[in-house]
């Protein structure tokens, strides 16, 4: 099911950064997905937007997992494209902090 809605060119760029190039490597990331008893607990879109001009969408997530025996939980940002209307790009971004509100004393970026 989730294949059939995707565009044989189609490209995914995870949040962590591998790239699957087209359906056999999708198809092989499911599988290994699978086999690592990965189940997903959360996945609350929070925001989206769709910009008709680039076919594309926009899509702010809270996610959270379990893979290999190990919970992960960040939010994130996903810009998906469209070609024939299927999807053909899927590039994920994830925060690597939690958010907070600054307090204006200085810039903390480390």
């Amino acid at each position: 099911m989730i294949l059939s809605s995707l565009h044989e060119n189609c490209v995914i760029i995870e949040s962590h950064g591998p790239i699957y190039y087209g359906l056999s490597d999708i198809e092989q990331w499911f599988n290994f997905w699978l086999e690592a008893n990965s189940k997903i607990t959360r996945w609350d879109i929070l925001s989206f937007s769709f910009c008709e001009d680039e076919n594309a969408v926009f899509v702010e997530w809270d996610f959270s997992c379990i893979s290999h025996a190990t919970e992960y939980s960040f939010f994130g940002l996903s810009l998906v494209k469209f070609t024939e209307q299927k999807i053909s790009f899927i590039h994920e971004y994830r925060m690597t902090r939690p958010a907070y509100k600054w307090e204006g004393a200085k810039l903390d970026s480390e």
